[in-house]
């Protein structure tokens, strides 16, 4: 299916049946763009927002077969089933982080079972390759959630959950970082007759700088601080304390003995434990009579921040979108100034149920 806006083509991918990402028409179009317009198979891949390997591979089995499918049955390779099917992959990447053990139990379990079948390689279209790339798409390797598995520790989860719901909301500053680029940008939805839904891939082709969003948000007084800049090659722990240098300026100082009912809002400073959350800057939040708490290891559902970043990612797409010609500091100062104080009182409401 197709639609062109604006001069610009959108492919739409069809999910009659589980095997279909890319469709006929995405095929004949690479194919014709490739072979009879002379683009290149890297522009044709940028057109449809699909990967250079993938357009070759179109390509090729043309060439050697004449037909878009080099396998009528199959049609979609496995392997980009599961890299562009974007129903399977926000599932996925949901199990992994609710249940990681188990999941790789599973698949353990899965692929054992199917290597003892008779024609397994013919029957079956997957392997553990499958399994790799899907990891690889959703950010996670097989050695990661085996790590996973070892450092969740959930009696330890369950005693911060316990300590954060004895916390009064309206003291907690939640703190962390998000990464956006090109790819963060997209619409994977389009719009469509009523009772239907169009699934697609976007129709913006401006390529957006790496970004690393760091932000400070509270209860009631919504974002408190925030910086972005363009990310380096790697943070270090010199970044951490120059965060904190402008965020413990706006926060206040935690009162010994005094209830938590009856402490000053902004004076408990929840982040996550990433390697450049170094010990000096606990130290340092510590000596500022600022109380600092971490996140158990694989407890994202505990921070109140990640459903405000869900919230950003949503308003930039939409910037984005709306106004593809404009500044991405321009955007992104936009999105950020959107961010009310009310929908974050909300999303920290929804972490303390989730904890309890």
């Amino acid at each position: 299916m197709l639609h062109l806006e604006s001069g610009t083509l959108t492919v739409c991918s069809t999910q009659a049946n589980g095997n279909m990402v890319f469709d006929d028409t995405a095929r004949i179009l690479a194919v014709s763009w490739v072979l009879f317009e002379g683009f290149t198979k890297k522009e044709a891949a940028q057109r449809l927002a699909c990967h250079r390997v993938t357009v070759h591979g179109w390509v090729s089995a043309y060439i050697v077969s004449g037909e878009w499918w080099p396998d009528l049955v199959l049609r979609n390779r496995h392997t980009d089933n599961v890299i562009y099917d974007f129903h399977f992959l926000p599932l996925g990447n949901a199990v992994i982080l609710s249940d990681t053990e188990q999941l790789i139990g599973v698949l353990q379990d899965h692929f054992a079972f199917l290597f003892t079948l008779s024609g397994y390689r013919d029957s079956f279209k997957t392997s553990i390759g499958t399994l790799d790339r899907f990891l690889r798409a959703t950010g996670y390797t097989y050695r990661q959630l085996c790590r996973m598995c070892r450092e969740c520790d959930q009696e330890r989860r369950v005693a911060f959950a316990l300590f954060l719901t004895a916390i009064s909301l309206r003291c907690i500053v939640s703190v962390d970082e998000t990464h956006k680029d090109w790819a963060d940008m997209q619409r994977r939805r389009g719009r469509w007759l009523r009772g239907m839904r169009c699934d697609c891939l976007s129709s913006a082709e401006k390529n957006t700088l790496r970004t690393l969003t760091t932000m400070a948000v509270s209860d009631e007084s919504g974002v408190i601080h925030c910086v972005t800049t363009l990310t380096p090659p790697a943070q270090n722990s010199d970044d951490w304390p120059i965060i904190l240098g402008g965020l413990l300026r706006t926060m206040n100082e935690l009162v010994p003995g005094l209830p938590w009912a009856l402490q000053p809002e902004k004076c408990v400073l929840l982040y996550d434990n990433a390697p450049i959350n170094s010990a000096e800057a606990d130290a340092w939040i510590a000596a500022a009579k600022i109380f600092p708490l971490r996140l158990p290891p694989y407890s994202p559902d505990l921070q109140p921040i990640k459903e405000v970043f869900s919230e950003l990612s949503s308003l930039l797409k939409t910037m984005h979108q709306a106004f593809p010609g404009k500044l991405d500091a321009l955007g992104h100062a936009v999105a950020i100034a959107a961010l009310t104080a009310e929908n974050i009182g909300t999303h920290f409401d929804q972490c303390r149920t989730e904890a309890v």
